[in-house]
């Protein structure tokens, strides 16, 4: 009796320590999707933070009426990392004289003067200045090339273009919902 008990006991402590071992390495799989990292491009990452950040900055320039497209901010960052890895792949070097620039005279030349803006605004610009001196084939190939892992909260990744799937503006900002009385 003692050692069907014994054997009882043996099973149980085993089969506990097989879930404690298979939880252990399904989480050490999971190591790299930590819930405050809103996306990671290769190695970098966009944090929680930087997005709640960016989302305030863009939403201090926008019309009454209008909210911030959190996706579309997203996108932005994303395609901010993506745009400065093919711009040090490529040996393109960007100043703040060129984005400034490209800002200043867009819808966007508000953010210049928002701390928390400015980033998003150098985001866009990236893109668009690298696009121009790598050309645009050639860039489009390099963004589809990107390693670029979305958290699911936000949403699923066009695997080519590297953007959130939801509607089809590329806006940052899009119009409040009408409340009905």
């Amino acid at each position: 009796m003692r050692s069907l008990a014994h054997r009882g006991l043996s099973a149980l402590r085993a089969s506990a320590l097989t879930g404690v071992l298979a939880f252990t390495l399904f989480a050490g799989g999971c190591a790299n999707a930590e819930p405050s990292v809103v996306a990671y491009v290769g190695t970098s990452r966009i944090t929680q933070q930087q997005l709640d950040d960016a989302v305030e900055g863009v939403s201090s320039i926008v019309q009454e009426g209008q909210r911030v497209s959190n996706a579309a901010v997203i996108n932005a960052l994303i395609h901010g990392l993506i745009a400065e890895k093919v711009a040090a792949a490529n040996k393109i070097t960007i100043t703040d004289s060129e984005r400034d620039a490209l800002i200043k005279n867009s819808n966007l030349a508000g953010l210049l003067e928002v701390p928390q803006g400015r980033p998003v605004a150098y985001d866009l610009a990236d893109q668009q200045i690298v696009s121009g001196k790598l050309g645009s084939e050639a860039y489009l190939a390099a963004v589809s090339e990107q390693q670029v892992t979305l958290n699911p909260r936000f949403g699923v990744l066009d695997p080519r273009q590297k953007t959130i799937i939801t509607d089809q503006s590329a806006s940052l900002a899009e119009p409040t919902p009408t409340q009905t009385p």
